[in-house]
């Protein structure tokens, strides 16, 4: 049985999405194996969301410059988890997004 999935459309930083594929398993002469970046930005996501369910401090900066759309196909749960905590905390998916790609690819500096 596969689960549920929903389309999740971000817009981050240009650089960023490319940076998360390269972490994934990308590499210059091709790209992740499949389901390899989905699966690290559920990763990212999850960790955000468990952090912030623990009470840790979490940094949502200022996103700013050129930005790029990118599109995910993510768990149905997930999603809406994620859904679920935007409004409380006042934040639109770009600021968790960027906070949760930015603390997976720099873990000292905030993650």
């Amino acid at each position: 049985m596969t689960s549920r999935s929903c389309k999740l459309g971000l817009v981050l930083p240009v650089g960023l999405h490319e940076q998360m594929a390269a972490v994934a398993g990308g590499s210059a002469t091709g790209p992740p194996p499949r389901g390899a970046i989905q699966d690290l930005y559920a990763r990212a996501f999850t960790a955000l969301l468990e952090d912030l369910d623990a009470g840790q401090p979490v940094v949502f900066a200022a996103v700013r410059g050129a930005k790029a759309r990118v599109t995910l196909r993510l768990p149905d749960a997930l999603c809406a988890r994620i859904r679920a905590r935007l409004e409380p905390l006042n934040l639109k998916l770009t600021d968790f997004a960027c906070a949760a790609v930015q603390r997976t690819l720099s873990p000292h500096d905030g993650g």
